[in-house]
């Protein structure tokens, strides 16, 4: 495959932008269905090894999916990744944008390791899960508002809207929950999951939805998606605080939530948060220890396809 493609993809809301390394394919269409179907269009024209996008916010899901759906080895990056290569090549500034061609020339040099296709429901569920959390988001703006509203007109305003959010959160859990039960691999995987005291359906729906390599991981691949690895920043004899960095943000926000729970509800996690704490621990370091944990009890739970004991 010396003469295969390494393409980088440059997501923007209404745009794509593409390049290949070593030269060879170089074109620009509309982030829309049509704008990507001409993508596919001119990928297949080319041996194409690998391709690359940077995680923006979600625009990079559709293509990714139909990337994968059509055949092509793809990979979405980590942004901070991309960069320090960029940077350690010597061609990135510390505030310049990430571009296609940036995005060739890593996936050319790094051959950052492809994730296996996601299935229709899988892309479905992540996509009904993330509308939930940006209504989520919403509802609790809204609610902020309310304590400070004082007009009579403005607190009626925000508490219709607050009525409408509350339903449109309910009619999603709903369809969350039908789309899970129809699938046998999900169905039987958020049975796993729930089984764990401190873990609800939301955590679960997360983390099968922008989570699906769990249980398909050793310990120190899921903690590093997740972005829960501690990362040692020492030099010689001196030894700096060890911090977490990257990954995953929606998978550890809703694992965060899992952990306090967990912390009050779940044997293991408890005793474990109580050991840390007489250690004379801070709080966030707790919190982040059983985060990780949990997930690496889960993680083995799914690999061995055992519920909770």
């Amino acid at each position: 495959m010396s003469d295969a493609l390494f393409v980088g993809v440059d997501v923007a809301k209404d745009s794509l932008a593409v390049a290949s390394a070593p030269a060879g394919l170089a074109l620009s269409v509309p982030n829309s269905l049509e704008g990507r179907q001409d993508l596919i269009k001119a990928l297949k024209s080319h041996s194409v090894a690998l391709v690359v996008l940077e995680a923006t916010g979600g625009y990079e899901r559709p293509v990714a999916f139909d990337l994968l759906e059509a055949g092509f080895n793809t990979v979405v990056a980590n942004p901070r990744q991309v960069r320090d290569f960029a940077r350690g090549l010597g061609e990135l500034a510390k505030t310049d944008p990430i571009d296609a061609q940036v995005l060739a020339r890593f996936a050319q040099v790094v051959q950052p390791k492809p994730r296996p296709s996601a299935s229709a429901e899988q892309a479905d569920l992540a996509e009904l899960v993330s509308r939930r959390r940006q209504l989520v988001g919403t509802l609790t703006q809204e609610n902020n508002r309310l304590a400070m509203a004082r007009l009579r007109q403005v607190r009626r305003s925000i508490k219709k809207h607050i009525s409408m959010l509350e339903r449109e959160i309910c009619s999603l859990d709903d369809e969350i929950s039908r789309l899970i039960r129809a699938d046998e691999t999900l169905s039987r995987k958020d049975d796993i999951l729930r089984s764990t005291p401190g873990v609800g359906p939301n955590t679960s729906a997360m983390l099968l939805a922008h989570l699906p390599e769990l249980g398909n991981l050793n310990r120190q691949q899921v903690a590093a998606l997740a972005g829960l690895a501690p990362w040692d920043v020492s030099s010689g004899r001196w030894k700096g605080q060890s911090s977490i960095w990257g990954g995953r943000a929606d998978v550890r926000s809703v694992l965060y939530m899992a952990a306090l729970a967990a912390r009050r509800f779940n044997p293991t996690i408890r005793a474990f948060a109580q050991r840390l704490e007489s250690q004379g621990k801070a709080f966030k370091v707790v919190i982040t220890a059983c985060m990780r944990k949990l997930l690496v009890i889960l993680n083995s739970m799914l690999r061995s396809g055992t519920k909770w004991r």
